[in-house]
């Protein structure tokens, strides 16, 4: 009688399989187990003493009926590996960028491209531009939109965006602390939306949650916020803090409704001689059509493109500083992946974490940004290129292609 997993001895793979107690095809397994069976219904009929006819029916009986229910539990247990091999491939399947369909009977709609009727060229091809304020009744007035526009990654490559006030990421709003802000928001998107002021102590009513202090602002709709621009938790501080969409997060936010909100502190400081905001994000884009869709950690959704202030290597530009000279960096995940950033050439200090002064102010030259979460940064630097990137290597391409990605050339002379 053959085991029946296999024996492994001269059967190879099929025998290493079989150890590990796994089926190698139905048929297999079924004929190991009628064969075991059938071993054990001849060695009880040859056993039984043959002046015992009843004792030798009884053996018969529970032989058989141990047969059938091995056979019952042998269909079921290979109905549900059947079952699972055609959900599994059905899910493969379903999550290719051309078709993001039901999976597994569930609904996966929020993983289809969103709409971009009315979608225009961008208004500019430089993201985080300063947004120019108005005093008005004793607030600072911004007047800021969201609209869908086609967005360069790189120089060949556009991608679907939904963007403030037409670029990626949007307008820079740069403020002292205590100042009271109006914000009139409108909606030029075809789907609803709405304005979080991410790590900014705004009141209830003004923080942009929709169904919680706010109604989703619908297409063509405005809305005001209005504030006095402080740091959550900290009346007098001053940092680098950040606005996006809280609507339908998973696909605005990687579409690029994101921007940085720059709160000046109450008490004057020396300013650095150079002080630059660098957004890091990822979109996950067909390079054919140029729609985008959310970014998710499985098949069909992994990103494929890697920006800094809405741009790819080698599309992200030189910044030139002096050298010698203090930079700061005001660092800004707005992405929905990790990324940890390493600086060529010198160390930094980490001088703010998300808005509010680091208790870590010793050297390092790496520091990670989980999403959301922003870090301010200091250094000299010697004469020479440089260059500042993400340390995980697929987060240097473009569509899988490299170098490119989240990589920044810094020219210091």
């Amino acid at each position: 009688m053959r085991p029946l997993w296999g024996s492994g001895e001269g059967a190879g793979d099929d025998g290493a399989r079989r150890r590990r107690g796994l089926f190698t095809t139905p048929a297999d397994d079924l004929h190991g187990i009628f064969t075991a069976v059938g071993d054990g219904l001849s060695m009880s009929s040859r056993n039984a003493p043959e002046t015992n006819d009843d004792a030798r029916r009884l053996n018969v009986v529970a032989a058989a009926a141990l047969l059938i229910g091995i056979v019952a539990l042998v269909v079921a247990i290979v109905a549900a590996f059947q079952s699972n091999d055609s959900n599994a491939g059905s899910q493969m399947g379903s999550t290719t960028m051309g078709s993001m369909g039901s999976m597994s009977g569930q609904d996966m709609s929020h993983m289809q491209p969103l709409p971009i009727d009315g979608i225009k060229p961008a208004t500019s091809s430089e993201g985080g531009t300063r947004l120019q304020g108005t005093e008005r009744n004793g607030a600072l007035e911004f007047n800021l939109d969201a609209r869908p526009v086609w967005w360069n990654v790189t120089r060949d490559q556009r991608v679907a965006a939904y963007a403030y006030n037409g670029i990626v990421p949007g307008p820079t709003i740069q403020v002292r602390n205590g100042q009271r802000v109006r914000i009139r928001f409108t909606n030029s998107l075809p789907v609803e939306t709405t304005v979080h002021w991410h790590g900014i102590g705004v009141p209830n009513s003004q923080d942009g949650v929709p169904g919680v202090t706010q109604q989703a602002i619908k297409p063509g709709a405005s809305f005001t916020y209005t504030f006095t621009a402080r740091p959550a938790g900290d009346p007098n501080g001053g940092g680098t803090f950040l606005y996006h969409t809280h609507v339908d997060e998973d696909r605005q936010m990687p579409m690029g409704l994101y921007g940085t909100f720059i709160i000046e502190p109450k008490a004057q400081v020396k300013a650095p001689a150079v002080d630059r905001t660098l957004v890091v994000s990822e979109w996950t884009a067909d390079p054919s059509s140029g729609r985008t869709r959310g970014v998710m950690q499985m098949e069909g959704m992994f990103p494929n493109y890697f920006t800094i202030n809405g741009h790819s290597y080698p599309d992200t530009g030189t910044l030139k500083v002096p050298a010698g000279k203090l930079v700061r960096l005001r660092l800004v995940n707005a992405g929905q992946m990790a990324h940890p950033l390493h600086l060529h050439g010198t160390a930094f200090r980490i001088v703010a974490r998300d808005g509010h002064p680091a208790s870590d102010t010793g050297l390092r030259d790496t520091v990670t940004l989980e999403s959301g979460e922003r870090a301010d940064i200091e250094f000299r630097l010697s004469k020479g290129k440089w260059i500042f990137h993400c340390h995980i290597g697929h987060h240097l391409t473009n569509a899988g292609e490299g170098p490119g990605g989240l990589l920044q050339l810094i020219q210091s002379a």
